[in-house]
């Protein structure tokens, strides 16, 4: 089944199953972004894909929202997972609230982050799937260099 996802576009996935049974994204894109009559972005839209990629730029950030992507966590449960205190886990959190990628809810007495929703949660696994693909390309040139 194709499902739509990414940033700025229509992106299909297809799960399919790879030698040893791991599952194997495949995904083809096109790409449905507004432009003006010079064929150019609005500001609007460039301001926003700034706002997401700076929201992205602190690797602590990243790694919660990883995280978040696989499964909703407490404060506690986030900031154990990636090794710093409920006090810098809070303030990394309360900017990606700001920044709207995430929302709340209670759970007794804790509160519990999740992301917003589906998209959201496969733009950060494209995003660190891009850079695996990167690291594999650096790594290959380099064993082309020895």
């Amino acid at each position: 089944m194709d499902t739509p996802i990414g940033l700025g576009c229509n992106v299909w996935i297809r799960l399919g199953r790879a030698i040893g049974g791991e599952g194997v994204l495949e995904m083809t894109s096109e790409f449905i972004v507004p432009t003006t009559e010079d064929g150019i972005v609005s500001s609007d839209l460039l301001d926003m894909s700034v706002t997401v990629l700076k929201t992205l730029s602190d690797p602590a950030r990243l790694q919660m929202l990883w995280a978040l992507s696989m499964e909703d966590l407490s404060l506690s449960d986030l900031a154990q997972l990636i090794g710093v205190s409920p006090t810098v886990a809070s303030q990394l959190l309360s900017r990606l609230r700001a920044a709207g990628v995430l929302q709340t809810r209670k759970s007794g007495r804790r509160v519990i982050y999740s992301m917003h929703d589906e998209r959201s949660r496969e733009f950060i696994r494209q995003t660190l799937d891009f850079a695996k693909h990167r690291l594999d390309l650096q790594d290959a040139r380099q064993e082309e260099d020895q």
